[in-house]
């Protein structure tokens, strides 16, 4: 499985969809989520953004994938100045919220949570 299929699967599962439902909101059958979530075809990009408004996600995570879990856990002093402190899910599905954002979106998000910063 490629690691567009991997993450289409893991986006489609995390917003509770089927595949044939999936599919119904980008337009397609189920047998072309089936075999892009398994690298047997590759979607158009008009396909991607329907993808991404359906799943709620940017194409960047879309296309290149959610960060490596694996690392930010393995090596949490690369992403912490303690390394010591691990990641909670809640922090790291929020890591990976604002990453999906556009930047004029972080920007809000950030003067929401840090005012005057």
């Amino acid at each position: 499985m490629s690691i567009f299929g991997k993450t289409l699967r893991k986006a489609r599962l995390a917003a509770g969809l089927t595949q044939e439902h999936l599919g119904f909101e980008v337009g397609v059958t189920k047998a072309s989520v089936s075999a892009w979530e398994n690298g047997r075809e590759m979607p158009s990009f008009n396909a991607l953004l329907s993808l991404r408004a359906a799943l709620k996600i940017s194409l960047d995570t879309l296309v290149d994938g959610w960060p490596d879990e694996t690392l930010v856990q393995e090596r949490p002093s690369a992403y912490l100045s303690d390394p010591r402190r691990t990641w909670s899910e809640r922090e790291f599905a929020l890591l990976q919220r604002f990453r999906g954002m556009s930047g004029r979106r972080q920007e809000a998000f950030l003067e929401i949570m840090c005012p005057g910063e």
